[in-house]
C-alpha cells in the first residue's frame, strides 16, 4: 500500500518548507521537479499528489497529470491537494480541479496544521481504496474457489449415477458408487456449512451451548472426523492426551468442530504421505491444543493473515486438497467466542507449519461423570406412518425410500393440496415437510393439517433448506414440532421417528 505525499511545486524554497513541515509530521514525501516526473514515479505507487498552482503555468503539465488520472484503474481514485491563491480561483486551478476529479483546494498561505491534517485525510482516503481493491482481489478469489469446489464434487457424483444406470453393472461396483455418492455428499454439505457459519459470525448471529466438558472428548471427536481425510491423504498422524480429564466450559460440537479443521487443513496443505502430529496438554490456566504438520508451510508474515475472511496463502492455493480457505476464519472466531486465542506458525515454505489453540482450562473439582456417544438408532417398536411432502421428486422419493427401507410405512405428496387430500385420507403419524412449496407455502400447509379432524395428531416436521434462528422461529409459530435442516441427518431422524412410534406403541 503506497503512503507517499508526492510535491509538484516550482519553487525549491516553497518544495523544501512543505517537506520539512510533512516530515516533521512523519508523512513520508517524494519531492518531483516537473509532472513528467510525477507521472514516471507514481507508476511504482502514489498515495497523494500536493500540487502547487503554478506548477500548471505549462498547459503539458496538466496534460500529463490529466492522462495519469484518466489512466487509473476503477478501483483507485487519486487524491490531489491544490495550493491556490488566495482571494479567487484562477482559470488555471479551476482547470485543474475539473481535469484532476478528486481536487482538495488550500488557499496560500495556510497554517500546517491544516495542511498536515488535509493531507492525513488524503492518505487514509486512499488507503481505504487499496484496501478495498484487495477486498475485491480476495472476492474474486473466493467466489472462483467456491465455483470450483462447487463443481469437484458434482463430478464423480455423476460419474457414479451413470455407472449406477448402467446395464449389468455389479454388486461391488454399485457399493463403490455409494461410497462415492456419499462421500461427495458430505463434502457438499461442509462448504455449505462453512458458508452458513461465516455468514452467521459475521452478523453476530452465532450462539454457543457451553457446558463442563473434557477436552479429550472434544479431540477425540475432532480425531474421528477428521481421520478419513488424513489417511486418504497417506499421512501418518500421531495424537498424545493427557491421562487425567481436561476440564473446559465449552460448546462441544463447536470445539471439537476448530480442532477437525486444524486436523484437515493439515491434511489438505502437507504432500501425499506426510507426517500430522496433534498434542493436548493443561497449561496452567489454560489447556493447549497444538496441531503440527510437515507440509508446505507458509511465509512467517503470512501468520495473522492466514485468519482472515477470503485470504489465502497465494503460493499455497494450487497445493491446497480442495476447500474454500474459510476453516481458519471460523476456527479463530469459535475460539475467541469460548475466550480463547489460536495462532499459527512456519519457518516459510516447505518447512510444515504449526497451529495452536489455547482455551481457559476449569478446575477438576465436581467434573461431570462421562457420558456415552448415542450412535444413530433406527425404532424397534414397529411401523410409523409418515408422509413426506416436498415439490423436489428426487429429494422426496429419496427420504421416502430410506423409510420404507427401515421398515416404516410412506406417502410421498410433491403439492401442498395433495398433502391436504392425501393425509384426510391417510392420517400420518409423523409429516416431513418442505417449505417451498409451488402451490403453498410449508408454513400455511402445516396450519391447515392442524385443522384437519383425523382422529390423529401428527408430529409435523419441517424439513428445508432455509436453517436460520429466524426460519426455525418461523416453523415453531406455524405449528411445526421440529425444525430439520436439509441434508437432514439420518441418525437424528430417524431416533424422532423411534419417539413417535414409542408414543403410539
Amino acid at each position: 500500500m503506497e503512503r507517499r505525499v508526492f510535491v509538484l511545486a516550482p519553487s525549491g524554497k516553497d518544495a523544501q518548507l512543505i517537506c520539512v513541515a510533512l516530515e516533521r509530521a512523519q508523512i513520508e514525501v517524494q519531492v518531483c521537479i516537473s509532472a513528467l516526473a510525477v507521472v514516471e514515479r507514481a507508476r511504482e505507487g502514489i498515495g497523494a499528489l500536493l500540487l502547487a498552482e503554478e506548477a500548471l503555468k505549462d498547459l503539458a503539465a496538466l496534460r500529463y497529470l490529466h492522462d495519469m488520472v484518466e489512466a487509473q484503474p476503477p478501483w483507485s481514485d487519486l487524491p490531489v491537494v491544490l495550493l491556490t491563491r488566495r482571494g479567487r480561483i484562477s482559470p488555471l486551478a479551476a482547470a485543474a480541479i475539473h481535469k484532476l476529479g478528486n481536487v482538495t483546494t488550500l488557499e496560500r498561505p495556510t497554517q500546517v496544521s491544516t495542511l498536515v491534517s488535509t493531507l492525513r485525510t488524503a492518505l487514509r482516503t486512499r488507503e481505504r481504496q487499496y484496501e478495498m481493491r484487495q477486498a475485491d482481489v480476495r472476492k474474486d478469489m473466493f467466489l472462483a474457489t467456491l465455483a470450483h469446489e462447487l463443481r469437484n464434487p458434482l463430478a464423480p457424483l455423476s460419474n457414479a449415477l451413470h455407472l449406477l444406470h448402467t446395464d449389468g453393472v455389479e454388486a461391488d461396483q454399485q457399493r463403490w458408487a455409494i461410497d462415492v455418492m456419499q462421500r461427495q455428499t458430505s463434502q457438499l454439505s461442509r462448504l455449505v456449512d462453512d458458508l452458513l457459519d461465516v455468514a452467521r459470525i459475521t452478523r453476530g448471529k452465532i450462539s454457543l451451548q457451553k457446558t463442563r466438558a473434557d477436552l479429550r472428548e472434544m479431540v477425540r471427536d475432532a480425531i474421528e472426523t477428521s481421520l478419513p481425510i488424513v489417511r486418504a491423504m497417506g499421512h501418518r498422524f500421531e495424537s498424545s492426551l493427557p491421562a487425567e480429564p481436561v476440564w473446559i466450559e465449552a460448546d462441544r460440537t463447536r470445539v471439537a468442530q476448530c480442532v477437525a479443521n486444524l486436523l484437515t487443513n493439515a491434511a489438505k496443505y502437507t504432500p501425499h504421505g506426510g507426517r500430522i502430529t496433534l498434542a493436548l496438554r493443561a497449561d496452567g490456566a489454560d489447556a493447549e491444543i497444538v496441531v503440527r504438520d510437515n507440509g508446505i508451510g507458509f511465509p512467517p508474515q503470512e501468520a495473522r493473515r492466514l485468519f482472515e475472511v477470503f485470504a489465502q496463502v497465494e503460493h499455497a492455493v494450487p497445493r491446497a486438497q480442495g476447500g474454500l480457505g474459510l476453516g481458519l476464519s471460523i476456527v479463530k472466531a469459535l475460539v475467541e467466542m469460548h475466550g480463547g486465542s489460536v495462532g499459527a506458525h512456519s519457518e516459510g515454505d516447505g518447512h510444515g507449519a504449526e497451529f495452536a489453540i489455547r482455551l481457559p482450562r476449569l478446575a477438576a473439582s465436581g467434573a461431570p461423570a462421562a457420558q456415552a456417544k448415542r450412535g444413530p438408532s433406527v425404532s424397534t417398536h414397529g411401523c410409523c406412518r409418515i408422509l413426506v411432502v416436498d415439490d423436489n421428486r428426487d429429494s422426496a422419493d429419496s427420504m421416502a425410500e430410506l423409510l420404507t427401507a427401515c421398515g416404516h410405512e410412506t406417502r410421498t405428496a410433491y403439492r401442498g393440496e395433495d398433502a391436504l387430500a392425501m393425509a384426510a385420507q391417510w392420517p400420518p403419524q409423523l409429516a416431513l415437510l418442505d417449505i417451498g412449496l409451488p402451490d403453498m407455502s410449508g408454513h400455511e400447509l402445516a396450519r391447515r393439517l392442524r385443522a384437519q379432524d383425523s382422529g390423529v395428531t401428527p408430529v409435523l416436521v419441517a424439513l428445508t433448506g432455509w436453517g436460520q434462528q429466524a426460519d426455525v422461529a418461523r416453523s415453531a409459530e406455524a405449528g411445526f414440532d421440529h425444525h430439520l435442516t436439509k441434508p437432514a441427518d439420518i441418525a437424528t431422524l430417524l431416533e424422532l421417528v423411534d419417539r413417535v412410534v414409542a408414543q403410539h406403541a
